[in-house]
């Protein structure tokens, strides 16, 4: 459960290792800013919908809808980047990775509700803020992945 919501997190800010790979060319800061307050936006909203239905089949299998759409919508951004960047392709990035981040973000949702409603129960009032100790430190891993990890990723596809 941790390495899949630390996993969340790392889909959370790999756009952000993306956009500076990518550089001004591919998506500029202001670009870049209005997909996160996008994605930001649908994230917040999604609660509405995640939380219900997340409540209804169970954190577990929150967790992995949110990892399997967020994996998808992750895919497909790699798929258009590099179909822009390798082939050519003539898509328009800002529309479609903004979609796609939108997508991300929604997914991402039922991860943030299901870790909350898996830990719940599993441990006493007393214990959670040890446990409070180990979600932040699940958030950090994630972060680390998604600049160290994604960093190394794009170093080693430069031509």
């Amino acid at each position: 459960m941790a390495l899949a919501y630390a996993s969340l997190y790392f889909g959370r800010y790999n756009l952000t290792v993306a956009k500076s790979a990518l550089g001004e060319a591919a998506m500029t800061k202001a670009e870049f800013g209005d997909i996160f307050a996008w994605g930001a936006i649908v994230y917040g909203l999604s609660f509405l919908v995640t939380g219900p239905l997340v409540a209804r089949i169970g954190g577990r299998v929150g967790m992995l809808v949110g990892v399997g759409g967020a994996m998808i919508a992750h895919l497909l951004m790699g798929v258009v980047i590099y179909g822009r960047q390798m082939h050519g392709w003539d898509v328009p990035m800002i529309p479609v990775i903004g979609l796609l981040y939108c997508i991300n973000m929604h997914f991402q949702s039922y991860g943030a509700i299901s870790i909350v409603t898996t830990k719940a129960p599993w441990f006493h009032v007393r214990e959670r803020g040890n446990f409070s100790t180990i979600f932040g430190w699940i958030i950090t891993l994630g972060i680390y992945f998604a600049f160290d990890l994604g960093g190394a990723v794009v170093a080693a596809t430069r031509k």
